[in-house]
């Protein structure tokens, strides 16, 4: 059977019509399960084998997979279901508008143009069999906590490597960031704004912590790497105060702190709250971390790995790419690593695209993915 008998962008645009906001991130979000449902008749359609793993209620990882010669083995390739929200579309994000080349909407290229691609590769390997059993996942909540990733790398089963959908321009990224995510509180004192004196300034102190964690995300960009950009730190969100007339009773903000391969999360948190530490005692801030953190770790890079060398190939073969590199966002390897699995980052369309209001996929990198996943699902 050949890779073009199932129509790629016919299955994309099926997909991209479903909507999967993670409902994390929106109350708008429905979720992934009708994308499972979806899948569950892709897989009866084409005689593949097929389970749900249940993570959560309401919301399951979908796995189907063609045996391999030697039933021990098993590669994993994955790509996830949920998407961001859409608020800022002024088209319909669903409608998976094919023209010039592309198709557009949300999740068209963050993963489903990657998802699509590796269903159609597991679909048609016709009389060919793989060495090692080759397991397709659609995942949950990567745009959140990835714990769709993390109950796979947890299962139980084994993989010696895997293959994470995400837009890289078929580009094969060997080393990616992790993040550990926190809020920072501090507190004050109320009082009327006309004897401030009488109070403590709860904004005024977080200005200085503030200040402080700048100088420190300054420092990082010292922390050179070989193939990801320095770690960063960044103050992304602020909410204090109660009303104008009131000093200030408290305020937060939340950090977002860029973790490189070979960093801990425990080791980031640490290091500000040293600074925390030392803000306490020298301006009498009364200033905390407000933990459990969202951690998501870096992981190893994977370039001496088996998968990189054979996808390399693949890469080389069919697009004339597959130079190893590194980025800056996190995929769900991050959590697939902590299980000891090998992984690289491959997938058509361009990051620069994802999370936008005007998100595509260009059709010759569909398909050109189509055949790079097959080859290294039949050749690794």
């Amino acid at each position: 059977m050949s890779s073009r008998s199932i129509d790629t962008v016919a299955l994309l645009k099926d997909l991209v019509k479903i909507e999967s906001i993670n409902p994390s991130l929106s109350p708008k979000g429905s979720g992934e399960q009708r994308v499972a449902d979806y899948l569950e008749r892709f897989c009866k359609d084409n005689n593949l084998a097929y389970e749900l793993q249940h993570v959560v209620e309401g919301r399951s990882n979908f796995l189907t997979w063609v045996p391999g010669k030697d039933p021990d083995r098993r590669v994993l390739f994955v790509a996830h279901m949920d998407t961001v929200p859409t608020d800022n579309w002024a088209s319909d994000p669903f409608s998976a508008e094919q023209k010039d080349g592309r198709v557009y909407g949300r999740g068209s290229c963050d993963t489903k143009g990657s998802l699509s691609a590796m269903l159609v590769a597991l679909s048609t390997f016709g009389d060919r069999q793989p060495n090692a059993t080759i397991v397709v996942a659609a995942s949950i909540d990567e745009e959140y906590r990835k714990i769709g990733a993390r109950a796979i790398a947890f299962s139980g089963t084994t993989y010696e490597a895997a293959v994470v959908g995400e837009p890289t321009e078929l580009e094969l990224v060997v080393a990616h960031k992790g993040s550990v995510r926190w809020q920072i509180e501090v507190q004050g004192v109320p009082a009327h704004t006309s004897k401030p004196h009488l109070g403590v300034n709860a904004i005024t102190g977080m200005a200085k912590v503030i200040l402080a964690l700048s100088e420190h995300g300054q420092d990082l960009a010292s922390r050179t790497q070989p193939l990801v950009t320095p770690p960063t730190l960044t103050v992304s969100l602020i909410e204090g105060g109660l009303e104008l007339t009131t000093v200030p009773p408290s305020c937060r903000i939340w950090v977002d702190r860029r973790l490189v391969p070979g960093e801990r999360p425990d080791q980031a948190l640490q290091e500000v709250e040293s600074i925390l530490q030392a803000l306490r005692e020298r301006e009498s801030i009364n200033v905390r971390s407000l933990l459990p953190a969202l951690e998501d770790p870096a992981p190893n890079s994977s370039e001496t790995s088996k998968i990189a060398a054979v996808a390399a190939r693949a890469c080389a073969e069919v697009a004339g790419t597959g130079t190893y590199t590194g980025v800056p966002y996190g995929t769900d390897a991050s959590q697939l690593s902590l299980a000891g699995i090998p992984c690289i980052v491959l997938g058509p369309g361009s990051i620069d695209r994802a999370h936008t209001d005007n998100e595509y996929v260009e059709m010759d990198q569909l398909a050109n993915s189509v055949e790079i996943y097959q080859r290294i699902m039949l050749s690794y």
